[in-house]
């Protein structure tokens, strides 16, 4: 009685693992992309645990990438039911034991490994020892289909294939070991597939994370987030991206406050001081010019104190009135022109010229300075 019942026992877990194992689809790159982007960004916590449960229910997955959900989870009940939903369908159990960091609760873990692994080390143990006393070939090829299914979750596929190829031995005629043959030859070709991928994803993280250090480096600040939001995605559970990005934040607020310090120094209003040359000054330089006796010493000494000192427009009219000549005078003015404070006025001494050719001489050097 007890044969049978351990027979129909195991056939019912038999058929529901070949009934899930039609339903359960493999990891897609870009599908764990979008559903990881999907629970980054919403805030409702339910609604992220239900995106990742729905996404580890239906999916074959590694550790890593469950490692990536949980650490958008908040509390350890939840992280809990994810990790024992998404367990059958972990294609590295053999890493399955770093999921356990990923709880606060030490509690937590030591719970799921009993939940999990070492439930199924007690049923291969299990398993063994019944096959050891086993005498009907019905149990035993159900046992045997029991051990190969065992295997075959800890990806030990040749070893699974081994004990398929037992239990078909056993019952030549029953077409079920050769279906799960192929199935553990299609999961060990999904699962090298997925570690290539994997490979292949490690080394354009890498790629992308170094790409966004230097234009970090360069303070290209928005470009290197695109970079480091890029590599995110790529390598499940590595939290380097991450990091990378609220330096990147940190460094745009320094340099935000730098610029704002820049923009709050007081600009000093310059003022200019206008240059003049006191009166009885000039009148002392006056004297100095007209005690010359000879004309071009009188342009000396006249070109001198103007090169030295700032001299109004008033101050020029009067020292022009010492000369007599207008070819002297208009040389005067073109020289007072370079030294004046307010060259546009010049055209005011234009009536201390005499004759009108000398006057349209000074109008076309005054025009050719505009």
């Amino acid at each position: 009685m007890k044969k049978i019942e351990i027979t129909i026992i195991l056939f019912a877990i038999t058929f529901v693992q070949d009934f899930c194992a039609q339903n359960i689809s493999w990891s897609n790159t870009d599908v764990f992309s979008n559903t990881i982007i999907t629970i980054q960004t919403t805030n409702n916590q339910q609604a992220r645990f239900n995106n990742a449960l729905k996404y580890f229910s239906n999916t074959h997955a590694t550790t890593k990438q469950l490692q990536d959900a949980c650490f958008y989870l908040n509390n350890d009940q939840e992280k809990y039911k994810l990790c024992f939903a998404a367990y059958p369908n972990i294609i590295d159990k053999n890493n399955f034991i770093n999921i356990y960091d990923s709880f606060s609760s030490f509690s937590n873990a030591i719970k799921l490994f009993r939940d999990t692994e070492a439930k199924d080390e007690l049923l291969t143990f299990q398993n063994n020892q019944k096959l050891n006393v086993e005498k009907d070939e019905n149990n035993k090829f159900d046992l045997l289909i029991d051990k190969g299914d065992m295997f075959l979750t800890v990806n030990k596929f040749k070893d699974a294939i081994k004990t398929y190829q037992q239990a078909m031995e056993l019952k030549p005629e029953n077409t079920l070991p050769n279906i799960k043959i192929k199935d553990a030859v299609k999961w060990q070709s999904e699962f090298s597939k997925i570690n290539n991928e994997k490979k292949e994803n490690n080394i354009r993280h890498e790629s992308l994370i170094q790409q966004g250090d230097h234009l970090l480096a360069y303070k290209l600040f928005n470009e290197a987030i695109v970079s480091y939001e890029k590599a995110m995605p790529l390598k499940a559970g590595d939290q380097t991206a991450y990091n990378r990005i609220k330096e990147v934040s940190r460094r745009m607020e320094e340099s935000k406050k730098e610029q704002e310090k820049v923009e709050e120094i007081e600009i000093v209003e310059v003022i200019d001081v206008p240059c003049i040359t006191e009166e009885s000054k000039f009148l002392h330089i006056m004297n100095t010019v007209e005690s010359k006796s000879f004309s071009d010493d009188k342009k000396e000494m006249a070109k001198n104190q103007i090169s030295k000192n700032c001299l109004s427009i008033d101050q020029f009219k009067k020292m022009i009135n010492v000369f007599s000549m207008d070819s002297d005078k208009l040389e005067m003015l073109k020289y007072m022109y370079k030294y004046s404070e307010n060259p546009e006025k010049m055209y005011q001494l234009r009536e201390q010229l005499s004759f009108s050719n000398t006057k349209e001489k000074f109008d076309e050097f005054l025009i050719d300075r505009e």
